[in-house]
């Protein structure tokens, strides 16, 4: 059993924040929210990664988290997929890209988190301590990394290239929407 001491499950999402914020401020909220069960994450990983047994504190850690992202992350990649890029894709910067584009990356990304939350859900019905954390820690980097490019590079861009008020309210309806028929906000 283990004795590094854990930060507490962190609580559910503030909801109401969705009431309050443009399409952006939902992303990046969405993106602290993912953030901060992230941390855990981690933490589970690195402790999993010392451990000489899997205990019910591990589990239960990981399930938090687990139910989390898959509750979260298909709201969020809906987000962006469906309302963020399909806009993009049709802005003329990128309406006759050839080749990748920035939202083809991020969509590629979605699609390895998806195969390495998998992975991770296999090693925990394995009981397999040593997957776990290795797999716990490789999700908390892909993860971390793709919000930054999302923060650093394609949240501006999109801000830039979609500044119509009315897109802006548009995208902001559709997210907010999501949210409704998923039963996270009464607004």
């Amino acid at each position: 059993m283990s004795t590094t001491r854990q930060a507490p499950i962190a609580p559910a999402p503030d909801a109401q924040v969705c009431a309050h914020a443009d399409a952006f401020g939902i992303l990046l909220a969405c993106h602290e929210h993912i953030g901060e069960r992230l941390v855990i994450l981690e933490e589970t990983g690195r402790d999993l990664a010392r451990a000489e047994t899997l205990d019910e504190h591990h589990l239960a850690r990981l399930c938090d988290v687990l139910a989390f992202l898959d509750t979260a992350i298909p709201i969020h990649a809906a987000d962006e997929e469906q309302t963020l890029f399909p806009r993009l894709r049709a802005h003329p910067t990128f309406r006759h890209a050839t080749g990748s584009t920035p939202m083809d990356c991020m969509e590629s990304e979605h699609e390895e988190h998806a195969a390495a939350k998998a992975a991770l859900k296999a090693a925990i019905v394995k009981r397999d301590v040593t997957g776990m954390a290795r797999r716990a820690l490789a999700l908390v980097t892909a993860y971390r990394e793709h919000i930054e490019k999302e923060e650093q590079v394609l949240f501006p861009m999109a801000r830039e290239l979609l500044a119509d008020p009315t897109v802006v309210d548009e995208m902001t309806h559709e997210m907010r929407a999501r949210r409704r028929a998923a039963g996270l906000l009464g607004c």
